[in-house]
């Protein structure tokens, strides 16, 4: 039953990591999004700064195009600000939840190794008890047999 009972806190253990992988692995996506939106509102930046104004729907009502691309590009740098800022925060939550993921792992494993000794230790100690027993069975079984025998 000691057995069943450290099988079943490792298996609840697996499964905790797993759910906290899951969680880690949500936030990489994270991260990811943010890098590669502020990589897309950068090159639309570029592309936007190179070309020329042209006539846009904002246009038709009396703003001028030199004045749309202007608002166009501030709103990417504002976008780019703020993505960025936000991918920041979600790299550090990432590499926060990454040392911490490592650090209980590296924790796990060393109680896990502490745990399977003790284990062992009471499964050797259990089955040399059953010698014993054995043993001492037998030798008063031979007694026995000796004093039929006489």
């Amino acid at each position: 039953s000691g057995i069943n009972a450290e099988y079943g806190e490792y298996q609840l253990y697996c499964n905790t990591i797993k759910s906290v992988l899951k969680n880690r692995d949500h936030m990489q996506v994270t991260k990811d999004y943010f890098t590669n939106t502020v990589l897309s509102k950068q090159k639309e930046l570029e592309k936007l700064e190179i070309t020329e104004p042209g006539k846009s729907f904002a246009t038709l009502f009396g703003k001028s195009p030199a004045q749309v691309k202007q608002e166009k590009m501030t709103k990417l740098r504002d976008d780019i600000t703020k993505l960025s800022g936000d991918g920041e925060v979600a790299g550090d939550e990432l590499v926060v939840a990454s040392a911490s993921i490592r650090s209980d792992i590296e924790r796990w494993k060393i109680n896990k190794e502490k745990d399977f000794r003790s284990l062992l230790d009471t499964v050797a100690d259990s089955n040399l008890e059953n010698c014993r027993n054995s043993a001492n069975v037998w030798e008063s079984l031979i007694l026995f047999i000796e004093e039929m025998e006489t």
